[in-house]
């Protein structure tokens, strides 16, 4: 019962690392292709929109962390000198930090009914051609 208890720990515990994470894993995907100087050579020639979205949720979620602690900080700066309001400024780190998973999740959801429509294409033509 207690290696449940620990390993149930771990499962949660990295489950509060996992933005942090998934912004990790989105920079080196980005940094891997920072010497291709096209974008459009990033992009699937089948599916134009989808790999420019998923090249654009990476973008963001990396760019989620700078963008957002310098606004958290510049809310606190300014709220500190008129009133309290400093505190909140920090409570807005919580949902700040989660921000890669909403994202990532979104991602992986849209790539699972691009499967889904892809395997569907693929029965449909494999049913005409036995007809």
């Amino acid at each position: 019962m207690l290696k449940a208890i620990i390993f149930s720990l771990k499962i949660l515990f990295s489950g509060i690392l996992l933005p942090f994470r998934i912004w990790q894993f989105s920079k080196e995907k980005l940094l891997s292709k920072t010497e291709i100087k096209s974008i459009k050579s990033l992009l699937d020639e089948d599916y134009i929109v989808t790999s420019w979205l998923d090249w654009m949720i990476d973008a963001i979620i990396v760019l989620i962390y700078p963008i957002g602690f310098i606004f958290v900080l510049i809310g606190v700066l300014i709220g500190s000198f008129f009133t309290t309001f400093s505190f909140f400024g920090i409570l807005v780190l919580v949902p700040l930090y989660f921000i890669p998973l909403i994202l990532s999740f979104a991602r992986e959801l849209g790539g699972s009914f691009m499967l889904l429509h892809m395997n569907v294409k693929r029965i449909r033509k494999t049913l005409e051609v036995k007809q």
